[in-house]
């Protein structure tokens, strides 16, 4: 008696010190988190373009600004997503567009040298967010 409940004791321990080297290992750095989806992605970013602007030394009006400009961006390419007579490709087209124009506008706003610490802190935060989630393929 006293062997078999020595015997499943020691199997119970081997059992679960097998399981705890199965942990999944961490991903690289600024990618701690799983993929966000649409509009948690976007509102992500829009929080992060708003605290870059403000790192920079944007003032309030800037700020408000800059905000305008890229709410109107946004809702563009919300028509833009519910046209059905554009292809992918022009849709591509169109978003590269848009987004030029809005670094434009921004750049308008804020003056060369801002713009140019806006941009730079832009593509940091780019390299740290984890990639977007990807789409299944079309058949």
């Amino acid at each position: 008696m006293k062997k078999t409940i020595l015997v499943l004791l020691v199997t119970g321990l081997l059992a679960v010190g097998a399981n705890a080297q199965d942990a999944p290992t961490p991903p690289p750095s600024g990618q701690n988190r799983p993929p966000m989806m649409g509009q948690d992605r976007m509102k992500e970013r829009r929080e992060m373009m708003l605290k870059n602007l403000k790192d920079v030394g944007a003032t309030d009006e800037q700020v408000q600004k800059c905000k305008d400009v890229m709410e109107d961006s946004r809702k563009k390419g919300e028509e833009m997503r519910k046209d059905a007579t554009l292809t992918d490709d022009e849709k591509k087209a169109k978003r590269k567009e848009m987004m030029t124009d809005q670094e434009a506008k921004i750049k308008e706003i804020l003056g060369d040298d801002k713009f140019t610490k806006y941009r730079d802190a832009m593509k940091a935060m780019r390299k740290d967010m984890p990639p977007p989630p990807q789409a299944a393929p079309k058949n």
